[in-house]
């Protein structure tokens, strides 16, 4: 933990001590907010909550204060920087205070390095309307790490701008350590020192001044190292040493300094998604369909869980304040999982069955969570709404329809509707005995005057009802200044 801690107080000291001899052409930027949450049921509504970036409590009647300053790359220049830090104040949260955000950023040409703890949202997927995406969505609270590549698409050389190609790699820590120790039950696994990695790679076919595009790519992260608990005894102890970076970037099968799981399988927990999109762009208007295909092994990267997967169809208006800006509607599919339960071969029995592919789980791990919120897609049920202290997922068979719609009333009101059905089987390893369902929506209404520049009022009202997240009802407040302060 200290290295990234060291890295990122490099980056961010080296950032900043910049400022002196460019102010004048530096813009620093500022954002202050307040939230309150009241209502009714036994969690924060499902919208009020997911993809904020962790920010939200799972209990009800909540609320934060919100403050941030933060610079951004000038993407005009050959070479820029950024950094960021927001720090937030929460009411009726097991952390009453903490930072969300530090982070700095270089940027050469093409090629960016951010160290540090920043938000993050879908790759390709709009961020205000979509469910999320399947590896990364935003719902979580950010990973301190080291991320490295190409953020946004640059042509691809020799291609006279017919492809365009981003991707990046990042290592890190997952920070909920504490969390972990405080939450879990008596009975149940959790692991300290936790570390992550990701890669991804996305290729546009199209120059960008024409009608039609496509876009292909895959997205990967893994789970490594770390000590494992079951109550308060040690149970596995995995390798944390460089070659273990290694071998979660290939991936490859553990040494014999590994527990036996990374060893007849590969290190870590992994996972992933194939993402195909194709768009068109008109004079007042763009659409595109898209698919998210996911993968836990290496039967989902072969397609043997047939057509589960996040399938989308996107409007997006670009007349300024159109009373209907976008439209998302989403299909969540993951039932299938390839089969129903996973076999690896032994001498007794020498057949290999890749199946029971539970997304988001593990054997060890708590899964694809940080601090008790699903890090991918959320309509895969968070375990932070688990009450027997089990960390892990407990819903990864789901059926769900998502609708996202948002707009402007007047110039000055704009407007967010979000609305989901889903069904619920459990796990391949653990159904439901019944199928479980529910129900979520929220309409949310922002106010941003013309006569108080950077001032932004919002209320939103909320509703679940069903058996998944169970019934709950809220109203939320909102108030928001930002400008720039220098």
């Amino acid at each position: 933990m200290s290295s990234f801690r060291n890295l990122f107080l490099a980056t961010f000291l080296l950032a900043v001590s910049s400022i002196g001899g460019s102010a004048q052409k530096m813009r620093l930027d500022y954002k202050v907010e307040a939230n309150i949450i009241a209502g009714g049921g036994e969690y924060t509504p499902f919208y009020l909550m997911n993809n904020r970036g962790g920010t939200v409590s799972f209990t009800p009647n909540t609320g934060y204060l919100r403050a941030a300053v933060m610079k951004d790359i000038d993407t005009t220049r050959r070479f820029s920087y950024g950094f960021g830090l927001d720090a937030m104040a929460s009411y009726n949260d097991d952390v009453p205070a903490y930072i969300q955000q530090a982070y700095a950023s270089l940027r050469f040409l093409a090629l960016g390095l951010t160290v540090g703890s920043q938000e993050e949202y879908s790759l390709l997927w709009d961020k205000a309307l979509s469910s999320g995406g399947w590896v990364w969505s935003g719902n979580s609270r950010p990973i301190p790490q080291v991320r490295i590549g190409i953020p946004e698409f640059v042509n691809f050389p020799w291609t006279h701008g017919t492809v365009q190609v981003k991707g990046e790699i990042a290592y890190g820590r997952f920070v909920d350590d504490k969390y972990q120790r405080h939450t879990h039950g008596a009975k149940e696994n959790y692991t300290t020192g936790l570390l992550y990695h990701r890669k991804n790679l996305l290729l546009r076919f199209g120059k960008t001044n024409k009608r039609f595009y496509g876009i292909v790519g895959i997205d990967m992260a893994a789970q490594f190292g770390g000590k494992t608990y079951k109550g308060n005894k040690l149970v596995l102890d995995f390798p944390s040493d460089i070659k273990q970076y290694f071998k979660v970037f290939v991936p490859l099968s553990g040494g014999e300094n590994s527990p036996g799981i990374d060893q007849v399988n590969v290190t870590g927990n992994h996972l992933g998604s194939y993402l195909f999109a194709i768009g068109t762009r008109q004079k007042n208007w763009e659409g595109r369909i898209y698919y998210e295909h996911p993968f836990d092994d290496h039967s989902g990267m072969i397609f043997r869980n047939k057509a589960d997967g996040l399938w989308g169809i996107e409007y997006r208006s670009k007349v300024p304040h159109a009373v209907v800006s976008g439209i998302i509607v989403e299909f969540l599919e993951t039932r299938d999982q390839s089969g129903p339960f996973l076999w690896d071969k032994t001498q007794q029995i020498p057949i290999q069955v890749s199946a029971g592919d539970w997304y988001y789980g593990h054997v060890v791990y708590n899964g694809w969570v940080h601090r008790g919120h699903t890090i991918g897609n959320p309509l895969i049920i968070s375990p932070g709404y688990n009450t027997d202290g089990y960390l892990g997922f407990k819903s990864s068979r789901v059926e769900a329809l998502h609708i996202g719609i948002d707009g402007h009333i007047t110039p000055e009101f704009d407007y967010r509707f979000l609305a989901s059905l889903q069904r619920g089987w459990g796990t391949p390893y653990f159904p439901y005995i019944k199928i479980e369902k529910e129900f979520s929506g929220m309409l949310e209404v922002n106010y941003a005057p013309r006569q108080l520049q950077g001032w932004k009022f919002g209320l939103s009202m909320a509703v679940d009802a069903g058996t998944l997240v169970d019934n709950n009802w809220a109203i939320q407040l909102g108030i928001c200044k930002s400008g720039r302060i220098l």
